[in-house]
């Protein structure tokens, strides 16, 4: 067992690494009445193309297995796992991105018998032809019932003209016909694969004793049988620089037509450390020229220009990297003439110190405030391990951010000839 000491922030994480290859962390956090428990997988919508445990060949699965799996999980032959965590004080849930799959609990008790459950659930599928295909139908309508969100609808139709060939231009939860194609192979495959412990990895946080949590999962993890693996070769994608189309326009019912500017970026080749802190740089650049308490915002806003639709988002991952504006508009030629003059104002030529350092502060500030949420620690606990980097080393990073680094990153990551007009226009 290794112990990470973070004595600025007064936090102390255990890490051990079982013999199947599984990752275990646990954040003491006494006197706390919650615990948080995450079981979470390196499995997202993105990796349908890759090498089996213990094959030489590439094999490529339908959409949305990642998705179809989260669902199956939850469902045992002789029992109803949401009833069972409730009747122990627990609640649970999952979700699947586009690089993970979570499974979760909260509880304010039976805490060790809740994990026990909650590897149960997850280390034992149960998929039959009759059960696959009776899920089909049910998240067929899931995924018909998301595409009539205007957000979500803008979201893919936005990343589906950025992107030619990489897998993030399809939804999540896959297409109604990908669906239709998955089968029981499909999801023991995939199982076998990305479910193996070694690629898996798991948080407590909460008021528990460190040692009593590892015995606990070393004596449940024993009975399996598994041997450490290595990594998962996925394929190399193959995405030109060039957008797909610089437009895109679908009408839909609405209250009101809907903008969204993407801008695609070339992913660099740097550290784990230096992806979150360009993440955080542009985080930054757009909230001072963006946020709420800017000039520019407040003058949209009298204008009738956005409304509380209006966010802005950037995304840097290994294989893509892009930037989205957005909001419900009814002048949308108006407003991204306006939003492109202002990127084009401050890319690399933000000069406001002030503004920087009260933002840098706030920054700070929330996120040592988040820190009495197990909720929050365990998902960007997760979230960031996968990427290499611990959540702990958050303010470190932070604090190597200048108001030049900034301006250096909006230079690279804020491509005007790669942009895409995404919009959504009211039906007849």
């Amino acid at each position: 067992m290794k112990v990470h000491n973070y004595e600025l922030i007064d936090e102390k994480v255990y890490e051990h690494e079982l013999d199947n290859g599984l990752k275990l962390f646990i954040i003491p956090k006494p006197g706390f009445q919650k615990t948080f428990v995450t079981y979470t997988t390196q499995f997202g919508s993105l990796d349908n193309h890759f090498k089996p445990i213990g094959s030489q060949q590439f094999v490529k699965v339908p959409d949305g297995v990642a998705h179809f799996l989260e669902h199956k999980l939850f469902e045992k032959e002789e029992e109803d796992l949401f009833t069972a965590f409730a009747e122990e004080n627990a609640q649970a849930n999952a979700f699947t991105s586009f690089d993970r799959t979570s499974y979760l609990f909260s509880a304010t008790s039976n805490i060790e018998s809740n994990i026990k459950r909650l590897l149960d659930m997850v280390e034992t599928p149960y998929f039959t032809e009759e059960t696959v295909n009776k899920e089909k139908g049910i998240i067929a309508e899931e995924i018909k019932m998301y595409q009539e969100q205007p957000g979500y609808k803008l979201m893919f139709n936005t990343l589906r003209a950025m992107y030619s060939n990489h897998p993030i231009r399809v939804d999540i939860a896959g297409s109604v016909e990908s669906i239709y194609d998955i089968t029981k192979d499909d999801l023991y495959l995939c199982y076998e694969t990305f479910y193996h412990p070694s690629n898996m990895v798991l948080f407590i946080v909460g008021d528990v004793n460190p040692q009593n949590m590892i015995d606990l999962v070393e004596q449940h993890e024993a009975k399996r049988n598994k041997t450490n693996q290595p990594k998962i070769e996925r394929a190399e994608i193959d995405e030109p620089i060039e957008v797909n189309q610089h437009n895109v326009t679908e009408q839909m019912k609405l209250q009101s037509p809907r903008l969204m500017l993407g801008f695609k970026n070339q992913p660099l080749k740097e550290s784990s450390e230096k992806y979150v802190q360009r993440d955080l740089e542009m985080t930054f650049f757009y909230e001072l020229i963006f946020g709420e308490e800017t000039d520019f915002y407040q003058n949209l806003l009298n204008k009738d220009l956005i409304d509380e639709t209006f966010g802005y988002q950037f995304v840097l991952e290994p294989s893509y990297s892009f930037s989205i504006i957005t909001s419900a508009t009814q002048q949308p030629d108006e407003l991204k003439e306006l939003l492109l003059n202002e990127l084009k104002k401050y890319r690399g030529q933000l000069v406001d110190q002030e503004a920087f350092d009260l933002l840098k502060k706030q920054f700070i500030g929330e996120f040592i405030s988040s820190l009495n949420s197990p909720e929050y620690i365990a998902n960007q606990y997760a979230k960031l391990y996968f990427e290499g980097v611990s959540v702990f080393d958050m303010l470190e990073i932070v604090e190597n951010i200048t108001l030049e680094s900034v301006n250096e990153t909006s230079e690279l990551f804020l491509n005007f000839e790669q942009l895409v007009d995404s919009r959504l226009e009211m039906k007849p």
